[in-house]
């Protein structure tokens, strides 16, 4: 009989790390992989510089930071109200760490503030490799991260948060990316090709707030959704989803990209597909779909990270073949 009871206590720690890890909305941390990676490859194609160790740090420092910017978000949306009023609706488009995996408020944000704490010692070490302007992308980082939900911030409250998101996980992540490979401060191309994973991210924070709606509504939480209304949503999301790839354009024209990385254009209808309820500004109808809106963030293979697998690719061609590049 003993030995039947031993493997409990291990089933229960193992059942627990795996709470934890879904707590962490690791389909939101493609955010992070893809800015990193990005930035990253962009090193190498552009400047012949890589280096493996610098790449694993930061990756991690990036992932740690957005999912404790996660936890803390949630805590203060869990006590703001506006998650239970979302719950109760019936609808869920990822589990909530206190809500639906039943971990405590306290652990919840405790975590959350530790996993932010070692992200920021991993700035820190980059910047005594690196230099200040590392230092510097990091403490916005933190700023913006951590004031994204708590007061007096509170970014996501007022009618920004999903802008400032946008930049700081696309252009900034990108562009410091690039920079602790380099050290190349004055280079544009990382901020410019890192527009398109930063709007991506502003697509998926659109068309949750989309569904958050009537919650936000009645705690005073104002979403950009909010702010230009349901109706006026859809022109929101087409000019977000344009200056998706035009940033790509610009990017082959400016020869931050190989010409063959134009090839993501062709994802453009299937883009426009993901974000279809958003586009019909009507409240009922993205309440109707919205098991369909949920596609835009938590597919198998996101239109993000296709985009990013199609430019390592073309970039690594370009090189091996240069004529590609130009």
């Amino acid at each position: 009989m003993e030995s039947l009871k031993t493997p409990r206590p291990r089933f229960r720690a193992v059942m627990n790390i795996k709470t934890w890890l879904i707590s962490f909305s690791p389909t939101t941390l493609t955010s992070a992989f893809s800015s990193v990676t990005l930035g990253t490859a962009l090193a190498w194609y552009l400047d012949n510089r890589f280096n493996p160790i610098i790449y694993i740090i930061t990756l991690t420092a990036l992932l740690l930071a957005q999912a404790g910017v996660n936890l803390v978000h949630d805590y203060y949306d869990y006590l703001s109200g506006v998650d239970k009023l979302y719950r109760a609706s019936g609808f869920s488009h990822r589990p909530h760490p206190i809500i639906d995996l039943r971990l405590s408020p306290r652990s919840v944000i405790t975590v959350g503030y530790a996993l932010l704490l070692v992200a920021f010692a991993s700035g820190i070490y980059l910047f005594t490799l690196i230099g200040w302007l590392v230092l510097v992308l990091a403490l916005v980082g933190l700023v913006i991260g951590v004031g994204y939900s708590i007061p007096p911030l509170k970014f996501h409250y007022r009618g920004y948060g999903e802008i400032l998101a946008a930049i700081a996980m696309g252009p900034l992540v990108t562009w410091g990316s690039y920079i602790v490979q380099t050290g190349i401060y004055t280079n544009p191309a990382p901020l410019v090709v890192g527009i398109p994973n930063g709007l991506f991210t502003l697509l998926i924070l659109i068309g949750s707030g989309a569904l958050e709606i009537d919650a936000c509504r009645a705690v005073g939480k104002i979403t950009l959704v909010l702010l230009v209304g349901i109706r006026n949503t859809k022109y929101v999301v087409y000019i977000t989803i344009a200056l998706m790839y035009l940033a790509i354009i610009a990017s082959a024209i400016l020869h931050y990209l190989p010409y063959t990385s134009l090839i993501t254009l062709l994802l453009i209808p299937r883009t426009i597909r993901l974000a279809g309820p958003l586009l019909s500004g009507d409240e009922n109808v993205v309440r109707s779909r919205w098991k369909e809106l949920r596609n835009l963030w938590a597919g198998p293979f996101s239109v993000r990270l296709i985009i990013l697998i199609i430019l390592i690719i073309t970039m690594i061609i370009a090189r091996i073949y240069p004529p590609l590049s130009v």
